[in-house]
C-alpha cells in the first residue's frame, strides 16, 4: 500500500505499523540542539560506529484477546526502513508484521496463522522510527531528510511518572499532495524517551486506530531494557509492548546479530 492509497481495514489492529501522541501535557519543551543529542544518543548505543541491520531472537509472550500463548520470536530490521516481525506461538500459531520502509511507497502488512497477508492500514503505517530498535532509525549518519526529530527537554513519555529525554519525531514529505502531507505529519508523531543517564532509548509512545467503529485512539508503549552489549552495540534484551496500559507482548532476546 502507498501513500496514497486510502486506508483499508486493519483486522490486526493491535499491530505497531502506527504513531501516535504529542508531548505530555503539563510538560515545559527546553529548546536543545536535536543534532547534538542525536549524536549523543548514537554514541551510548553503538560508540558512534553505523549499524545497518539488526537481527534478534528469543522468546516471546503473547496476551491478547484474553489468549496467553508463548512461543519464539524473530525480529529483523535495515536502515532503510524495512522491517519484520515474526511470532511462532505454541497456541495460535504463526503471527508476522512487515514494514517495506518509512518513505513515500511504504508498504505494511501482517498475517496470521494462515500466513494469508493483510495490508494494514495506511494511516498506521506512518511511523518514522523502528519500534523494536528506535536507534536504528535515529543514526545521525543515515537520517532520511523526511524525517524530523525535536529535542524536548526533560519531562515525562507515556503513561508512567518518570521523567526522561524526549524526543519527538514526526515525517514530513514535500512531494505529495498538501492535504496528504498535512495527514502524515499529524499521524507521524511519536515520543521516544531516553534514560537520562544513559541516553539509552526507554519507551516508545503513540497510538494506532481500531479496525471498525469509532475512531478511537489505542495507545502504544514500548519499553526497553536489560541492555546488553553485543559487537560493541548496546541491545535491549527485553521488549514489552503495552497496549492501552496492559502487556500484550513481551520479548526476551536470547541472541542479536549486527551488520
Amino acid at each position: 500500500m502507498t501513500l496514497r492509497n486510502s486506508a483499508v481495514a486493519l483486522s490486526f489492529a493491535l499491530s505497531l505499523f502506527a504513531i501516535g501522541p504529542t508531548k505530555a501535557a503539563g510538560q515545559t519543551p527546553q529548546p536543545a540542539n536535536a543534532g547534538a543529542i542525536l549524536s549523543q544518543l548514537n554514541t551510548a548505543v553503538s560508540g558512534g560506529q553505523a549499524i545497518q541491520q539488526v537481527q534478534l531472537t528469543g522468546t516471546a509472550t503473547w496476551n491478547a484477546g484474553g489468549l496467553l500463548d508463548s512461543g519464539t520470536a524473530s525480529l529483523t530490521a535495515s536502515t532503510n526502513g524495512s522491517s519484520q516481525l515474526q511470532l511462532t506461538l505454541a497456541a495460535s500459531g504463526q503471527r508476522t508484521e512487515t514494514q517495506t520502509g518509512t518513505g513515500s511507497s511504504a508498504d505494511c502488512q501482517w498475517a496470521g496463522a494462515d500466513g494469508v497477508a493483510n495490508e494494514v492500514a495506511v494511516g498506521n503505517c506512518w511511523k518514522p522510527s523502528l519500534w523494536f530498535f528506535p536507534a536504528l532509525s535515529l543514526q545521525p549518519s543515515a537520517l532520511p531528510t523526511y524525517l524530523g526529530v525535536v529535542d524536548l527537554g526533560s519531562g515525562a513519555v507515556g503513561s508512567g511518572p518518570n521523567l526522561y529525554r524526549h524526543l519527538q519525531c514526526q515525517l514530513g514529505f514535500a512531494n505529495i499532495p498538501s492535504a496528504l502531507a498535512t495527514s502524515v505529519a499529524a499521524q507521524s508523531v511519536s515520543d521516544l524517551g531516553l534514560d537520562p543517564e544513559t541516553l539509552l532509548p526507554a519507551v516508545l509512545s503513540y497510538s494506532i486506530l481500531p479496525d471498525s467503529g469509532p475512531p478511537t485512539p489505542i495507545a502504544i508503549e514500548i519499553h526497553y531494557s536489560n541492555y546488553q552489549t553485543v559487537n560493541g552495540v548496546q541491545i535491549p534484551f527485553l521488549i514489552q509492548r503495552y497496549v492501552n496500559g496492559s502487556l500484550q507482548l513481551s520479548i526476551a532476546v536470547a541472541s542479536a546479530q549486527i551488520g
